[in-house]
């Protein structure tokens, strides 16, 4: 008796688990660093090397990715993989492999909680006001669970090669407020674990969501809270028009590449007396962000623009502490103002400095311009501008314009268009140039 009555309570949460849910299966093949990694299908760059002399190379790459998703009141869950050729960086070519996804379950017994667990949430726990709408996409740093910021680890050989950024678990909290429930309040709060050499670094992430729905939302998140480079953000939208983006977003110990300049960077070496130089992606300790646009949908266009600038000419540092054979021993994260040095110790002496230009704040903003031809087709053009405020020794440039249209003789989308990167301070003219080509086909079927 006791086995029946088990096999029909496990019968009917089946049952209630793909009740009115729906299966979506993805797959794009290509190259388009928006959409399949982080390379175009052919690139060619200019390359500074540390001796100030420049080389060009010629780069080819061809993705799949390949993903199925699904939808339900309880349970929703994702799994991607992504196969990517390329023979970029190396001489020798190289095929990675980019398993991810996670899996979420709110029973609804529990009233609103639910657990989560996966190497990837992708923006599944996310703050809507941390919408970047000119980049078309939400910040790291407004997930509510994520798998940790920048935690990036590649296994394998040098030609062959498997990706992953962690496992995460945490619990999640989603509930309805108010009578006629317009208020909403989301909470999460995880950890990831990844492994990094012969150790396991952890990082403990936690976030809240709150708002009235068409009319605001607020959220706050912390990354990686129990270390030393701790990462925080708070972001506040307006979304009583669902035409209309209105974001601010303020971020602490912000270091996402995607948006920040590299910068020249002097290193001098006790045991040569050279100095010498090169270039280092940027980080800066206090930023603030606007993002705003509209889509004019009786005219067809719509325009958007991002803005990010540092506050302060703080930014983050690492100390490290080196034995007499060279091993790096121990490593400390600190603040540095611009200008100071960043000391490498060797038994205790100063063996090597690198100093970050004076005064530079780091600075992004991006505008995006978008036409529907008609529901078919659209075209976009993406301008972004990153540079030093008050030391622009490295400026970049990006023009991005694309076109996506639907072939519906195969039931898919292609996109296209070329990206030009001109660096306006290191290169005379366009520093790279690439070509994205991307086809995608999606299958959907809901269940009653």
């Amino acid at each position: 008796m006791k086995r029946f009555i088990c096999t029909v309570l496990v019968f009917s949460a089946l049952l209630n688990l793909f009740a009115k849910s729906k299966l979506t299966i993805k797959n794009t093949v290509g190259a388009d660093l928006d959409e399949l990694g982080d390379y175009d299908l052919v690139t060619h760059t200019q390359t500074e090397s540390i001796d100030g002399s420049t080389d060009t190379d010629t780069a080819f790459a061809l993705g799949d990715q390949f993903q199925i998703e699904w939808e339900s009141s309880q349970l929703n869950a994702r799994f991607r993989l992504e196969t990517l050729y390329t023979n970029a960086d190396d001489a020798e070519a190289k095929l990675l492999f980019v398993p991810a996804g996670f899996v979420h379950y709110a029973p609804d017994v529990l009233h609103g909680l639910g657990f989560a667990a996966g190497n990837n949430f992708f923006k599944y726990f996310a703050i809507p006001a941390a919408y970047l709408a000119a980049d078309d996409t939400t910040t790291k740093y407004g997930r509510l669970l994520t798998d940790s910021l920048g935690a990036d680890h590649y296994f394998g050989s040098d030609t062959l090669a498997l990706y992953s950024n962690g496992f995460a678990g945490g619990v999640t909290g989603d509930w309805q407020l108010g009578s006629d429930s317009l208020g909403f309040l989301k909470l999460a709060a995880g950890a990831t674990v990844y492994p990094d050499g012969s150790d396991t670094e952890k990082a403990v992430d936690v976030g809240i969501n709150a708002g009235v729905k068409n009319l605001f939302d607020v959220g706050f998140t912390a990354h990686n809270l129990t270390e030393d480079d701790r990462k925080f953000g708070a972001f506040a939208g307006y979304t009583a028009d669902p035409d209309l983006v209105l974001n601010l977003g303020f971020y602490y110990n912000f270091t996402d590449s995607d948006y920040l300049s590299e910068s020249r960077v002097t290193r001098s070496d006790d045991d040569t007396g050279e100095d010498i130089y090169k270039y280092k992606k940027q980080s800066t300790k206090y930023a603030l962000g606007l993002s705003g646009g509209y889509h004019f949908r009786r005219t067809g266009w719509g325009v958007y623009a991002d803005t990010i600038t540092g506050l302060t000419n703080e930014y983050i540092g690492e100390i490290k502490y080196y034995d007499s054979n060279g091993n790096l021993i121990k490593t400390e994260t600190t603040t540095i103002v611009r200008g100071g040095t960043i000391v490498k110790y060797k038994n205790g002496k100063a063996k090597r400095t690198d100093e970050y230009p004076h005064e530079g704040i780091p600075f992004y903003s991006q505008l995006r311009v978008t036409y529907d031809f008609t529901d078919s087709v659209q075209a976009a053009c993406n301008v972004k501008f990153r540079t030093l405020l008050h030391a622009s020794d490295d400026t970049w440039l990006t023009f991005y314009p694309r076109v996506s249209f639907d072939v519906p003789q195969i039931a898919g989308s292609i996109k296209t268009g070329i990206r030009l990167d001109m660096n306006l301070t290191r290169y005379d003219g366009i520093s790279s140039f690439s070509f994205p080509l991307s086809y995608t086909y999606k299958f959907k079927r809901k269940y009653k």
